[in-house]
């Protein structure tokens, strides 16, 4: 269920590009598949169009896809402190920065004391996510959004 503070956040945003707010889904390691469809659905259902990165992906085709989809977001998943990661988030800052993709917001979707949180625009606690945070990152997006057309005008 859409809440209408939610609704009307998304219908400014495909106001002001034409679409639905859209983010790639990624995991950090094999670990983490097993979420994938729990997130994408629960973000899917807040408004979001979802991509969804194959699986044994590296940073830099994620990165690619980011393009190639036109992200606003990327959600790397990442629950386990303790699995090896196929996917850093440091990879994937720089694999976004070679492609000139810095103004794609980065996300963890895992725990709050993720030691890589300060090198992301934002984390979503896994245990407690809910349609909430849907509605916390649009506003976000949608406050990027705004400056970003402001400058241009």
């Amino acid at each position: 269920m859409t809440s209408p503070q939610l609704a009307s956040s998304l219908a400014k945003f495909a106001e002001m590009e034409g679409r639905h707010p859209r983010l790639l889904l990624a995991t950090a390691s094999s670990v983490e598949e097993k979420h994938h469809k729990h997130v994408a659905t629960l973000f899917a259902d807040g408004g979001f169009d979802v991509d969804v990165a194959p699986r044994h992906s590296d940073a830099q085709s994620i990165a690619r896809q980011v393009i190639d989809c036109d992200a606003d977001m990327l959600l790397l998943i990442r629950t386990s402190m303790t699995a090896p990661d196929r996917v850093s988030v440091a990879d994937l800052i720089s694999a976004l920065d070679a492609l000139d993709a810095e103004y794609v917001k980065v996300g963890i979707v895992g725990h709050e004391d993720d030691p890589a949180a300060s090198n992301v625009d934002f984390v979503c606690d896994l245990e407690h996510l809910q349609t909430s945070d849907c509605e916390a990152l649009i506003d976000y997006i949608l406050a990027v959004e705004e400056t970003r057309v402001a400058q241009h005008i």
